[in-house]
């Protein structure tokens, strides 16, 4: 019987350290092998056609569109890795047709570092108690009745 648990037990520690793969953003079909325009003759509706909406657009410039793709890794419990990020980005002039066309990989990234300080903000930081009993007696707009009127 011992033996059976800690076989059940290896057998359930071994499937938690099975890596977890996912993709996300823009995929390629099956008979692409890149994603790509052609300066000057390509449009904004000929780009749709072939790949769809892209997966962002410009916020200041309407006229550039970037199309993403990221492969991550997750194993077990830890944090998952990325280990392949595509983003195209296609460049539109005036007349809506295709500028310039560039490509970034992983490689071009870089890795930022979050600040883990936090901003401290005006005004009296309450505690427990105060947070607790702040309010009462500040109920008679709740019920509906008008406080104190000021001046009076």
């Amino acid at each position: 019987m011992v033996r059976l648990l800690l076989l059940a037990l290896a057998f359930a520690s071994i499937q938690a350290c099975v890596s977890v793969r996912s993709s996300h953003g823009y995929v390629l079909e099956r008979d692409q092998s890149t994603l790509d325009a052609e300066p000057g003759f390509d449009t904004k509706d000929s780009i749709l056609a072939k790949y769809g909406e892209p997966s962002m657009i410009g916020v200041f410039d309407r006229n550039s569109w970037y199309y993403l793709f990221s492969a991550d890794q997750a194993r077990a419990f830890f944090r998952p890795e990325t280990t392949a990020r595509t983003v195209v980005a296609i460049k539109f002039d005036e007349g809506s047709t295709v500028a310039s066309v560039e490509k970034f990989n992983l490689e071009d990234g870089d890795n930022i570092k979050m600040v883990s300080r936090e901003t401290p903000t005006r005004g009296k930081t309450l505690n427990f108690w105060e947070q607790l009993l702040g309010n009462v007696g500040a109920l008679p707009s709740a019920l509906g009745q008008e406080g104190p009127v000021p001046g009076q």
